[in-house]
């Protein structure tokens, strides 16, 4: 976020509020943007946002082709929406009010990344997955085509016919998404052997740090 101090009428402001999963291992605290909240002309920041086209293949294509795999692997990407910078003019359409404690006065700030609640949200973050394995895929041709074909919002679903092609995918893809600022966490998969490689990867990464 980032403290704004523009004149109110060029700004737009969220209303937003906690919401706590105490069975969720990981973000027990997600913060709820209402985008669709109307403001004194009648109109909500979702009512002039256009959504943007569907990208991805529906859910039950990517199930279909993930259970086809041998081996199975899932993932997810790491706070997604937070690893992507909005452009500066957009900012002001994003706009919330916070103060640390009922005595202080409020402060105005400026949402800088994509934010869960608009509706042009989930677009740009698929957008931007694709984007960069657009990017990256002179140097991670697989990963690439795996990062645009079996990925649902944040979700990936995928695998091979074999450990050491499932090997493969697990570090490539980490390497492409990770080259943006895009780091998967949660892996599982049906393969023993695969999943104690990726807990000593994670061992030794959480070590390195």
């Amino acid at each position: 976020m980032a403290l704004t101090n523009e004149d109110d009428s060029n700004r737009i402001f969220l209303p937003h509020h906690a919401v706590i999963r105490e069975d969720k291992d990981t973000t027990k605290l997600r913060v709820v943007f209402d985008a669709s909240a109307r403001g004194s002309k009648g109109q909500s920041l979702n009512d002039t946002l256009l959504t943007g086209p569907v990208i991805q293949d529906d859910l039950r294509t990517l199930i279909t082709k993930w259970r086809q795999h041998k081996i199975a692997l899932i993932s997810d990407i790491t706070k997604m929406y937070r690893q992507i910078l909005v452009q500066k003019k957009d900012t002001y359409y994003q706009c919330i009010v916070w103060r640390d404690n009922p005595n202080e006065n409020c402060r105005f700030y400026r949402l800088l990344t994509v934010t869960f609640g608009t509706a042009c949200a989930p677009y740009l973050a698929v957008r931007t997955l694709v984007k960069v394995a657009d990017d990256e895929s002179d140097k991670y041709p697989e990963a690439a085509e795996i990062v645009k074909t079996s990925f649902y919002m944040d979700d990936l679903m995928t695998g091979a016919n074999t450990e050491k092609q499932a090997i493969a995918i697990y570090e490539q893809v980490n390497k492409l998404l990770e080259s943006a600022g895009f780091i998967l966490q949660k892996w599982s998969s049906n393969s023993e052997n695969l999943l104690q490689i990726i807990q000593q990867n994670k061992e030794t990464y959480n070590h390195s740090r």
